[in-house]
């Protein structure tokens, strides 16, 4: 849940808050309504390529984990009715694991005594953690056939340290390299030099249970092979070879000014500091991280590209038309049957 109001409004705010968090009511006639329009919504994005190579990757990756499944069938979501909503509400939404961000200008001392004005009643148990997530195992490339299609969706992944590990800084800067941003390697390779596709990237995402790295390019189904074979190159060339020390300082500064950029407005605070609880880490990150940026050598990023970015280490899951694309392919590594 996210608010903003005036330092002066921060009462009332907080008692709209309590409204919906302990006195939600989930008409029948507004299920209905959320559930048809989610149904819908669900079903046209579940038809995307871009969606179908995220779920087919999360399922690769995760297995019977609930991480596997991003987007719900819409048929699921069809079966749900307004006591569920409610009994989910009354299970789920508890304030023992919830985090209250504040960020303006208020006393420490009038902040409290109004969250517990408003809150003061709010009760309900810990819910279970999540599991933990199932180990990953690479395995042949997956093709998820779409008959005549003009693209395909390349998607690896791979496990990642979470963001409170001694490794994380380093981890950051390899992946900033390799696919991160702009000025990264792989947009360097297959947008600039190659012109496979418009916008190869590279990410660290951290769940509760774990952190995973992606990485993803669409690219013509003519060039599948090529634009592959270049994307493990650069995966190959990394991991064994340690950039150069330009490499390293320009993506310091690039990771170091989003995370200011990031929290530079009272709302990016919030969030920030809303995902750094939830992660057991405090607001001294915002001051230890850049430090800790700032003292990764060239030995240390080597050996965390090593670790994050080597190629036997991830998932290779492609969307794409497997009668056209699977010649190129097989002859880079073996696939898994149809």
């Amino acid at each position: 849940m996210v608010g903003s109001a005036l330092a002066s409004n921060l009462e009332p705010l907080l008692q709209i808050m309590a409204e919906v968090l302990l006195g939600a009511t989930y008409p029948d006639d507004e299920v209905a309504g959320e559930r048809e329009r989610i149904v819908e919504d669900t079903a046209v994005a579940r038809s995307q390529p871009a969606v179908i190579a995220r779920e087919a990757l999360l399922a690769r990756i995760f297995g019977d984990h609930p991480y596997a499944k991003g987007i719900p069938d819409p048929a699921v979501v069809a079966a749900v009715r307004a006591d569920d909503v409610r009994s989910l509400h009354a299970r789920r939404v508890v304030p023992a694991g919830a985090i209250l961000t504040l960020v303006g200008d208020i006393a420490a001392e009038r902040a409290f005594t109004a969250v517990t004005s408003a809150l003061g009643g709010w009760a309900g148990e810990l819910s279970a953690p999540a599991p933990p997530l199932p180990v990953i195992e690479p395995g042949p490339i997956l093709i998820v056939d779409r008959p005549g299609a003009v693209q395909t969706n390349i998607r690896l992944g791979g496990a990642a340290l979470p963001r409170s590990a001694p490794g994380a800084p380093a981890q950051r800067l390899a992946n900033t390299i390799f696919g991160g941003y702009f000025s990264s390697r792989l947009v360097d390779n297959i947008r600039e030099d190659k012109g496979y596709t418009y916008s190869p990237r590279s990410s660290i995402d951290h769940y509760l249970a774990g952190s995973r790295l992606t990485i993803a390019a669409d690219v013509a189904t003519e060039v599948t092979g090529p634009a592959l074979l270049e994307l493990w190159y650069e995966l190959g060339r990394i991991a064994l070879l340690a950039p150069s020390q330009r490499e390293l300082d320009a993506a310091r500064q690039y990771a170091v000014g989003t995370l200011a950029l990031g929290s530079a407005t009272a709302a990016g605070l919030a969030s920030t500091l809303s995902a750094l609880a939830g992660a057991d880490l405090g607001v001294e990150y915002l001051r230890d991280h850049p430090r800790a940026l700032a003292e990764v050598t060239l030995e240390d990023l080597q050996a965390a590209a090593a670790d994050l970015l080597a190629p036997t280490r991830l998932v290779t899951v492609l969307v794409g038309d497997r009668e056209r694309i699977t010649r190129a392919v097989g002859d880079l590594a073996p696939i898994a049957p149809a």
